[in-house]
């Protein structure tokens, strides 16, 4: 799973091997080193609710996927799930979770564990 953030945004995007873990376990967790004892973490959870959620605490970044809409996405070809979480003032945080294509411009390792079969085949973007 690689994770994208810009600002107001979070970007998630899961391999085939992700989404196995999801459904065995309810989450994926992957941990960024920076030191002994220090790493943020960022994980896709199974959960309640209607809408993703995001949140952050203890150096955890949180995306809460509802258990419902995220079955109906991994059985499916439908590429991605956008949602805007509210906050104050009108402000919002954009949440995109989507399957990995693999990169046109770079040679993945490992090719089969991508959607490259939902990949547009003339676009040269990752």
């Amino acid at each position: 799973m690689k994770l994208r953030c810009t600002a107001n945004s979070i970007r998630l995007r899961v391999r085939k091997s992700d989404l196995d873990l999801l459904q065995s376990q309810g989450e994926v967790s992957i941990p960024i080193n920076f030191a002994p004892g220090i790493k943020l973490e960022y994980t896709l959870k199974l959960g309640p609710g209607e809408h993703p959620q995001a949140s952050f605490t203890a150096q955890q970044i949180t995306v809460l996927l509802p258990t419902v809409l995220a079955t109906n996405w991994i059985n499916s070809e439908e590429v991605s799930i956008e949602y805007q979480q509210a906050y104050t003032d009108g402000q919002y945080l954009n949440l995109l979770i989507e399957k990995d294509f693999p990169c046109r411009h770079t040679e993945e390792k490992d090719l089969q564990d991508t959607f490259f079969e939902l990949a547009p085949k003339n676009d040269p973007s990752c």
